[in-house]
């Protein structure tokens, strides 16, 4: 045997032992290993429990609490759209925001919602269909406010959410689909390809380990993809739903209601540089930095737990009750008027097909304006 051959085996030999390495290595140390009640493996760290791993600096460096690509890196992964057909898009951008008081909450917008359920062949992941309807309560308990709930002190949005009642091909439904794939569970895969529902007609909501996140929307609708299968809300299944199975302090299925705020356009409230942004609390400079909104305070970096008082940036207090925070779930409370206003404008310019306009003399108004028009 020449010598080239032997190199070339010799070649082959390592590149496959290099392989098998690291495919024993995935199998050893996978994504999340879920245990409600015992350790868990999270990117190959280990912890007693999922409580000591919501409470661990892993947890907070690696940015868990939300998986969401910041703005810097999805200008990188998409470019600005704007579609021609959207009336409104230039007061909702990627870049700006202009939150004029036509998108003020005058009538209400409601969107059918498909739960994805995603199980390993070890059964974590099961969700009952009771736990989905409490998180749909709590959506609507936020987005419309709902006096004596834990939203009752924010803003109304006037946007309802319904489990689906007809899947796409008009048959009756319960909202929510199941599957058993292993590489699902652990949001590999590309499953959304296979299991979304017309994108631009309903939310669709993932429920698996969301690669140790509590949750993620993969793009903004002002990103450009919206509409497409990849259009999805991600949550990890353990914090799905009131009373979650995995326990405090993300039990009370908030971390739905951050991502369904990234959904409809919203950017965290504080800065992912780690640094107050220069004038991000003086109109018009806010309305074009920071989270784009000028109603939010200037913050410096994410608020964990619930701490009452805390002025990162000075001259104003943090924004730890907004839904668009890293704080603990009972502390989370609102959306200021400014981010309604953009969420509404977001729906109206970038998912005009997803949402109907529910109150019942809408019609009559619309009709009186064509008229008038």
């Amino acid at each position: 045997m020449n010598q080239k051959i032997k190199t070339l085996l010799l070649f082959l030999l390592i590149l496959f032992s290099i392989n098998y390495s690291l495919s024993a290595l995935a199998q050893e140390k996978p994504v999340v290993e879920s245990a409600l009640d015992g350790p868990v493996t999270i990117d190959g760290y280990r912890f007693i429990n999922l409580q000591e791993y919501y409470r661990s600096d892993y947890f907070k460096a690696a940015g868990k609490r939300c998986g969401t690509p910041s703005a810097a890196v999805r200008k990188q992964l998409y470019p600005l759209f704007i579609p021609p057909e959207a009336r409104s898009a230039a007061d909702c951008t990627a870049t700006s925001t202009n939150p004029t008081a036509d998108y003020d909450p005058t009538v209400l917008y409601e969107i059918n919602v498909v739960v994805h359920i995603i199980e390993n062949t070890s059964s974590s992941g099961a969700i009952s269909d009771a736990l989905v309807a409490s998180q749909i309560e709590i959506l609507n308990e936020d987005f419309l406010a709902l006096t004596g709930t834990l939203g009752g002190n924010g803003n109304d949005v006037q946007i309802r959410f319904k489990l689906a009642t007809q899947d796409p091909t008009g048959n009756p439904t319960t909202g929510i689909t199941r599957s058993v794939n292993d590489t699902w569970f652990n949001d590999e895969g590309s499953y959304w390809n296979t299991l979304a529902w017309d994108p631009s007609r309903y939310v669709n909501i993932y429920t698996n380990s969301a690669a140790g996140n509590l949750g993620y929307v993969p793009f903004l609708p002002m990103d450009g993809p919206a509409g497409t299968l990849a259009d999805r809300v991600v949550i990890l299944w353990s914090a799905f739903g009131r009373n979650a199975p995995g326990g405090t302090p993300f039990d009370q299925g908030r971390a739905v209601t951050h991502e369904v705020g990234h959904y409809l356009g919203l950017e965290h409230t504080f800065t992912p540089s780690g640094s107050c942004p220069v004038g991000a609390a003086t109109p018009p400079t806010c309305y074009s930095n920071g989270d784009l909104i000028c109603d939010t305070n200037p913050e410096e970096q994410p608020a964990f737990g619930c701490p009452v008082g805390s002025n990162s940036c000075g001259g104003s207090l943090d924004a730890i009750d907004n839904y668009m925070n890293y704080s603990d779930d009972t502390c989370m409370e609102k959306f200021t008027v400014e981010q309604v206003r953009r969420m509404r404008c977001s729906l109206e310019s970038y998912r005009p097909n997803i949402f109907t306009i529910t109150n019942p003399n809408d019609n009559l108004i619309l009709e009186e304006n064509f008229e008038n028009g």
